[in-house]
């Protein structure tokens, strides 16, 4: 699972290292990325945060093409 979270919203990044410990409990691949300023729903609201959201926007891309080509194999 690839997981982006923006770093403003506490109620979801809370959720983080609990999920983190059940996956590798679990033994399934957890990919958790935070991005620092960005808030709930940044990919929708690319243009708030004061750039914020767009940073994170143009981060999470390369990282979910590189974990699809690394899981699809």
């Amino acid at each position: 699972m690839l997981g982006f979270y923006g770093g403003d919203d506490a109620r979801v990044t809370a959720t983080v290292a609990p999920a983190e410990a059940e996956m590798k409990k679990l033994g399934k691949r957890y990919e958790p990325h935070v991005f620092a300023g960005a808030g709930h729903g940044f990919l929708r609201a690319q243009d708030d945060r004061g750039g914020a959201n767009l940073k994170a926007t143009r981060e999470a891309r390369p990282r979910t093409i590189a974990f699809l080509r690394d899981d699809l194999k």
